[in-house]
């Protein structure tokens, strides 16, 4: 089995949250979206860090988008305050503590590669700054993650999905 059909169960359960429901039926409330942003932001840029100190982001040039997530916020954020919910906090916490290339790999195809695919529709969507759903050399960069990447990250790669629904899970909506 490839990668992409060990974790289908557990994108397609992601995909399904309410969240995401109403992304797709264009339905979300943009300041729900701008919370999400937020959210984002905090945990890129901890998927971001581990994977520069372990050695992996020489290889992928371009892949970050925890500065373009930042300059898309502040060109959406009104006048309110963003907290950072507890599955985020929760969340860096998880990705701090990891030590093995292997395993943040797993994290950036689950966020990173989503934004390459999935993003494409969002910013359909959404109306709104998508910067970071923007990427100057996007075929390169699927093919060289394409090539670090292996099924044994898995069982990861469904962990770091499972916290996607956490924190999507966290937005509640009628």
């Amino acid at each position: 089995m490839s990668l992409k059909e060990l974790t289908a169960e557990k994108h397609k359960l992601a995909e399904s949250t309410p969240f995401m429901k109403a992304v797709f039926a264009n339905t979300l409330p943009k300041d729900l979206w701008v919370d999400f942003v937020a959210q984002k932001i905090a945990f890129y840029s901890q998927i971001e860090m581990t994977a520069k100190n372990l050695g992996l982001l020489w290889k992928l040039s371009g892949i970050e988008r925890s500065e373009r997530l930042y300059n898309d916020f502040i060109q959406m954020k009104e006048d309110k305050s963003y907290n950072l919910k507890m599955a985020t906090l929760d969340y860096m916490d998880y990705l701090s503590q990891i030590r093995k290339p292997e395993l943040i790999l797993a994290h950036l195809y689950t966020w990173h590669m989503g934004d390459m695919f999935g993003g494409q529709m969002i910013k359909k969507l959404i109306d709104a700054p998508h910067s970071h759903l923007e990427f100057d050399n996007m075929p390169q960069l699927m093919a060289t993650l394409r090539e670090m990447l292996d099924d044994s990250i898995a069982d990861e790669a469904n962990v770091a999905f499972n916290w996607a629904i956490r924190i999507l899970n966290e937005y509640k909506l009628n």
